[in-house]
């Protein structure tokens, strides 16, 4: 190519290309219209870490159907650290489609804070349902929006988990020695003392040994305290 061609100045019949729109800048806060009063505005920002592993890091814990406390205590922090818990809970609703003039009237501008809400609640529905298990997610597939899914999950699991921690209860309660040598005794109680800890009902140490201690008996009250004193249960 020569010189001249090289400095020539652009043909002016050719447009030039026209720039993709950038997609919303997460670290960019932004205000979010509530109601038909388009001057009534709600600050928001959302703090996102995009990174893959980060997030399954997070959720390394699928919910099934008995863990559902436990999923819980995982999956709300990190909510809490990206400012997402007002997309579950339902108190940060999705602002209109369209810009709203300040008669409070529609236009046909499309309102960058919604689609900033549309990509940050299907966000967190992935999230969700990457940490569920396949049973699981079947019941729940049919959930749109993040709200519905966790709202979903929370009433059909708690009435699962409050009549899960009476069965376990009681089967604690009822759990006898018999011809069990004391390790295989001390590791059935654990067992189903972890599986309360896991459903939110965690049995106290001292009930724990006041069960154990009423099955073995005096003569083993050394061996029972050595094994409730471990960092972590016999299971």
């Amino acid at each position: 190519m020569d010189s001249s061609s090289k400095n020539s100045p652009p043909n002016p019949e050719t447009p030039p290309l026209k720039p993709e729109s950038p997609l919303p800048n997460p670290e960019i806060p932004l205000t979010i219209t509530n109601g038909a009063n388009n001057n009534a505005l709600v600050p928001h920002r959302m703090i996102p870490d995009t990174s893959s592993p980060t997030v399954s890091n997070f959720l390394s814990i699928k919910l099934d159907r008995t863990n559902y406390p436990l999923w819980l205590e995982q999956i709300q922090p990190l909510l809490k650290s990206r400012n997402l818990m007002s997309y579950v809970d339902g108190t940060l609703g999705c602002p209109p489609c369209f810009q709203i003039d300040a008669e409070g009237k529609l236009t046909d501008e499309v309102n960058p804070a919604y689609q900033q809400w549309i990509a940050n609640d299907q966000m967190v529905l992935g999230w969700i349902n990457n940490s569920l298990t396949p049973p699981v997610l079947a019941t729940v597939a049919w959930s749109t929006n993040s709200f519905y899914i966790w709202s979903s999950l929370a009433k059909h699991f708690a009435s699962q988990c409050q009549n899960r921690i009476l069965q376990l209860h009681g089967e604690l309660l009822r759990t006898m020695r018999g011809n069990m040598s004391i390790s295989d005794f001390l590791d059935k109680v654990n067992s189903i003392a972890d599986n309360l800890a896991l459903a939110g009902s965690p049995t106290s140490d001292n009930d724990l040994v006041s069960i154990i201690m009423n099955n073995v008996g005096p003569l083993y009250e050394n061996t029972v305290s050595s094994a409730q004193a471990r960092d972590t249960p016999i299971t």
